[in-house]
């Protein structure tokens, strides 16, 4: 493993985990887009009378981002890699503090308001991802690229030092 540890409170399996996502917001979704079919848009957000945050009908919420990571280890170091589709590189932020690396960010919409909209299945919104950092990482020397919507930050290693024998010589009485 690692060493990488979620400090979001968040615990992950990172085997075997569904290609799909979420299975509990899969199962919203659909049941979202089943009750949007059937009523107006306006008349589901009555009905519902507050979003996912538990804000009043009328307020505007923004929904959490949850990226996707992956992360890979070789002997010198180890990559991390986002999935930040949709996020401009301006709007990602990248901070180590006390041995914990945040990645932080917006995915904003092209749009001013969600008026006029028959179906809007992207999300937009703020994300934030911690992880507390190993003492092998070399936190001064960590770089981050960001290419089509992925973001690879590369932690490198603080090379090993194996302690070498001293020769104590041994005087005699």
């Amino acid at each position: 493993m690692t060493g990488l540890s979620n400090v979001n409170g968040v615990s992950r399996r990172l085997v075997n985990a569904p290609a799909f996502g979420d299975p509990f917001g899969v199962f919203s979704r659909d049941i979202d887009r089943v009750l949007g079919s059937f009523l107006p848009r306006a008349a589901f957000r009555t009905a519902v009378g507050r979003g996912e945050s538990g804000a009043a009908e009328g307020q505007e919420t923004a929904k959490i981002l949850n990226p996707r990571i992956d992360v890979h280890e070789s002997d010198t170091a180890i990559e991390l890699s986002a999935e930040l589709p949709g996020v401009e590189q301006q709007d990602v932020d990248v901070s180590v503090l006390e041995g914990v690396l945040t990645i932080k960010g917006e995915k904003k919409s092209a749009r001013e308001s969600d008026e006029g909209a028959r179906v809007v299945e992207r999300s937009y919104g703020s994300f934030i991802r911690s992880f507390r950092l190993p003492d092998t990482v070399d936190a001064d020397n960590i770089s981050a690229a960001f290419k089509n919507g992925v973001l690879t930050l590369s932690l490198p290693k603080v090379a090993e030092q194996k302690p070498e024998p001293r020769k104590i010589t041994v005087a005699g009485a």
